[in-house]
């Protein structure tokens, strides 16, 4: 009796939704930093399949982290120097359990994690026009205006995979994720997949024939910002104090508080589930309203 192979299996599954051929046209030449840990194990096979010449680092799965394991730009300069010095067309950098995944650009650049959602919702909604997309309450706009544009809708849950997977099935939405770099796709499975959202990063790619910077250009553009801190007063008190202070935003209490303004920015404020602190996120249209409204709202909470 033959041992199930699982991550055959998975791969194989993930081929069986993208268009393998225009992406093994392209030729791609792709830096993944594996973190020695979970995808090492998928990524050789399911990069060979696509014809991909894949540049690994870190790619012993012995599970002792290169570096610090968050996903974040202060993390990643091996891969980003790696990128460019390699020629490489593109990168990734995977976390440990590989369902977070960060897109680095043909010039070494470390783009926003919220982008990997956006490649992924953009590839779909542009094959499937009018379908629904969901997403947490902290994730980026651009999602949002990614379905507009393809005249589909999109529903906002409390912060957690859990919710917005009880969000995708409640919608019958055909994608959805966390603006902290995961895309979940139902049709394949019901959790963040750093390898279908690498796989519809590179389909996206393949058909558009962009580099990373130039698919970037072409999508909805906006600067958001992540800040936590102590809490030290009760947490209705301070809801209280930014809607009394934000008279003009509409208040959404669903996950903590949520401040919409009539430019298109937003504030969402909520208490951590893991650590006996706050977490405040702030997006804007331009780098000057975001970080005006980020310290306007710290001021405020002083």
């Amino acid at each position: 009796m033959n041992k199930p192979n699982f991550t055959k299996e998975h791969a194989d599954c993930i081929l069986s939704y993208i268009n393998v051929g225009t992406i093994r046209e392209r030729k791609f030449k792709v830096a993944v930093d594996m973190i020695n840990a979970s995808a090492c194990v998928m990524d050789p096979y399911l990069f060979e399949q696509l014809g991909i010449e894949l540049i690994p680092l870190n790619n012993i799965p012995d599970g002792n982290f290169a570096h610090r394991p968050e996903p974040a730009v202060e993390n990643l300069a091996d891969i980003g120097r790696l990128v460019k010095e390699s020629g490489a067309d593109l990168g990734f950098a995977h976390d440990p359990d590989a369902d977070r995944l960060v897109i680095v650009d043909e010039q070494g650049k470390v783009i926003s994690e919220d982008y990997t959602l956006a490649f992924g919702v953009e590839n779909i909604l542009s094959e499937h026009p009018g379908e629904t997309v969901v997403m947490n309450l902290s994730t980026s706009s651009m999602i949002s205006d990614i379905a507009l544009k393809y005249g589909g809708k999109c529903f906002r849950t409390k912060v957690g995979e859990s919710n917005v997977l009880e969000g995708i099935k409640k919608h019958n939405a055909i994608i959805g994720g966390e603006g902290t770099s995961g895309v979940i796709y139902p049709a394949i499975n019901n959790s963040r997949d750093g390898f279908v959202s690498l796989s519809f990063a590179l389909e996206l790619l393949a058909k558009r024939k962009q580099t990373v910077s130039e698919c970037v250009a072409t999508l909805p553009k906006y600067f958001l910002k992540r800040d936590k801190w102590p809490v030290t007063e009760n947490l209705d008190a301070i809801y209280s104090k930014l809607k009394s202070y934000y008279k003009d935003a509409i208040a959404n209490d669903l996950d903590g508080l949520r401040l919409d303004f009539p430019d298109g920015s937003w504030i969402h404020l909520r208490p951590s589930i893991t650590e006996p602190i706050i977490r405040l996120f702030a997006e804007a249209k331009t780098e000057e309203r975001v970080d005006a409204l980020f310290k306007e709202t710290k001021n405020i909470l002083a």
